[in-house]
């Protein structure tokens, strides 16, 4: 099973769009698919919609919707149907997490979750940064806000095979986010806004991920309304969270720490 987890937040206008292009790339494929909804306190009709268009599919593509009774950001729409996931997933199953607006393209979701289990990667990401990756639309402010946290975050916290740290379009096998859950417990998935996208590859460092990427073709252009994002705002809470990680890596959470928590845990499991 491939979970395909969508926070959305008043996505009526392009959740329908982003559900119909899942579907048809899912189109062939035997593997089965669940699109996970987390609907973050949206005041329009993006659940509506959504059932819509699963609906439309013809019961090609199971639709699950998870609500959050108010608006709580992008971190907690992550946390909910990321622990969702966990809860009812199997160890060989896939989390692929992307944008409910629209721009990213699900027909890229076979290809990274067969590089995923072909190479024994924890963890493929859709890149704005490597070979063969177009951009269309993409305003030049987020282009160099962008370009900017890649270079900072490379030079602070440096995973290999990783450049593109803020791109939410990701797939994880489950055992990695396991270990995650485990380790960091309620200090897991704890950022508010867009910079949880940040902090959750931040905090799958520390165990020692083995990574990749894939080039990806952005249709920012493909939006609809304007981005929730505020950029000052953002870029203030992202530099508070690079601080407090980079504290944190010395102590409590550091590579060491960490380790030595997955093999009690290992340890445990193998009593029992």
């Amino acid at each position: 099973m491939i979970y395909v987890l969508f926070p959305a937040f008043n996505e009526e206008e392009s959740i329908g769009a982003a559900l119909a292009a899942l579907g048809s790339a899912m189109r062939g494929h035997a593997e089965s698919y669940c699109a996970v909804l987390v609907d973050d306190g949206s005041t329009d009709r993006t659940v509506a919609v959504a059932e819509k268009a699963a609906a439309e599919l013809g019961g090609a593509l199971e639709l699950r919707v998870l609500k959050h009774g108010v608006n709580q950001g992008l971190g907690a729409g992550l946390k909910t149907g990321i622990r969702w996931c966990l809860e009812h997933a199997r160890d060989e199953d896939v989390l692929v997490s992307l944008d409910a607006d629209n721009t990213h393209p699900p027909a890229l979701i076979p290809g990274m979750v067969q590089l995923l289990r072909s190479g024994g990667y924890d963890l493929v990401i859709a890149s704005r940064y490597q070979r063969g990756a177009v951009i269309h639309g993409v305003p030049g402010y987020r282009r160099l806000l962008s370009d900017g946290g890649r270079f900072l975050f490379q030079a602070l916290f440096y995973i290999p095979g990783v450049r593109d740290y803020t791109c939410c379009f990701r797939a994880y096998r489950i055992p990695v986010l396991r270990r995650a859950d485990y380790v960091y417990r309620d200090d897991w998935l704890t950022a508010r806004g867009f910079e949880a996208v940040m902090d959750l590859l931040l905090r799958l460092r520390q165990l020692g991920i083995h990574a990749a990427e894939v080039p990806i073709e952005l249709q920012y252009e493909q939006r609809v309304g304007r981005s929730k994002m505020r950029v000052l705002h953002t870029i203030r809470r992202t530099l508070a969270l690079l601080g407090a990680r980079f504290v944190e890596r010395f102590g409590r959470y550091s590579r060491r720490n960490v380790q030595a928590r997955l093999s009690q845990a290992q340890a445990a499991g193998a009593r029992a």
